[in-house]
């Protein structure tokens, strides 16, 4: 313990800093190294504290002196920026009023990096992290710009990072336009950048994603079981949010062709993985009582949809609403009428728009 901890004495710039950087160092290698599946309280732990460390670190920007402790710090700020985007937001930015203002510092810092010519960052290194920064500032074009800049740079990037990085985005950002086709063809270049069997895994169910989103289903399970194959929740990298998605889809695409043990076999794989509060908690229980139903094994459906019920943390919306609906079925085909009325009638009060909520009405009325 250092004097100034010891004694409540304010530590001087540069302790401080190492201090920072340590616990932003010690932040990343505990989030990289996390087993199995992120519960949502955990995310919001991380995200919080990643969020205090820029404030921390944007106020000692602000009253930095010296030309090498503001670089420190904005490097800091930067690798914070794309730490929080890669394992917390999944490349998935919603700009807020502080995000904007710190990527505006940001961008300021590289410009005036780039004019005095610094070794500080090299030509690319500053492109991906303007590209970055217009995310979090929620210029879309000018990440676009960026990030395309990034990828055709012909200067070395040693570990792969940043190309694999910004042909994701890239992908990324055509799949929110809608442009499957072409966030697919980003996708497969992304993975001729992979470093690893984690991120390879990651890359394949971006792809798969819009294979599915194309209508190529055949393809889309190809790719999402062979990324199946890769994720490995012991090693560095895993993403808990692309392993459980790849394992949805399957069971999505299995329960679609009625090839309901396959399905089954996935879906339990998420239930046994995710946070008992999670939506895809409550989606996976949902899907394993229809399957339960299709096969008339109507006590196990029950079974299923009243643990997806309990485990619902969310507001009341259509899709617990069709729970009900689908336990009020499965008590009807009981002969227990009794409970099968008890859900009608939460259907019948409900003010969430359903559209199979007259059907229900129908039925209640049958039974009333």
């Amino acid at each position: 313990m250092t004097e100034q901890l010891l004694y409540g004495l304010p530590m001087d710039p540069a302790a401080q800093l190492r201090q920072l950087v340590d616990e932003r160092i010690a932040l990343e290698t505990k989030l990289q190294h996390e087993p199995g599946e992120l519960a949502d309280a955990s995310v919001r732990e991380y995200d919080g504290k990643y969020q205090a460390l820029q404030r921390r670190l944007a106020t000692m920007f602000r009253e930095a002196s010296a030309d090498q402790e503001r670089i420190t710090v904005m490097l800091e700020m930067m690798r914070i920026l794309e730490n929080r985007l890669v394992y917390l937001q999944n490349f998935i930015v919603d700009p807020t009023e502080e995000s904007r203002t710190l990527a505006q510092l940001v961008t300021q810092f590289i410009d005036e990096m780039s004019r005095e010519k610094s070794p500080v960052l090299t030509t690319l290194e500053a492109t991906y992290y303007r590209a970055v920064a217009a995310l979090y500032a929620g210029d879309l074009a000018r990440a676009r710009e960026d990030f395309s800049a990034a990828c055709a740079s012909e200067e070395s990037d040693e570990a792969n990072d940043i190309k694999y990085k910004s042909y994701v985005m890239l992908g990324h950002l055509s799949h929110e336009e809608a442009d499957y086709a072409k966030a697919k063809e980003l996708h497969e270049q992304s993975l001729r950048y992979s470093p690893n069997d984690n991120v390879t895994a990651q890359a394949l169910a971006l792809k798969a994603l819009n294979s599915y989103a194309l209508g190529d289903h055949e393809d889309a399970l190809h790719l999402f079981q062979e990324s199946l194959t890769l994720f490995d929740e012991n090693k560095p990298f895993f993403n808990s949010y692309f392993y459980r998605n790849a394992l949805l889809f399957c069971g999505a695409i299995y329960f679609d062709r009625k090839e309901f043990e396959d399905a089954a076999s996935f879906y339990r794989r998420v239930s046994a993985s995710v946070d008992q509060s999670s939506f895809d908690y409550f989606d996976a229980l949902s899907h394993i009582g229809r399957i339960e139903y299709a096969q008339g094994n109507f006590d196990e459906a029950v079974a299923s949809f009243e643990r997806a019920v309990q485990g619902h943390r969310f507001s009341e919306n259509e899709y617990i609403v069709d729970t009900w609906f689908w336990l009020a079925r499965c008590h009807l085909r009981r002969d227990d009428s009794d409970e099968a009325r008890k859900y009608l009638e939460k259907i019948a009060a409900t003010e969430v728009q359903y559209e199979k909520k007259s059907q229900a009405v129908e039925l209640l009325q049958r039974i009333a």
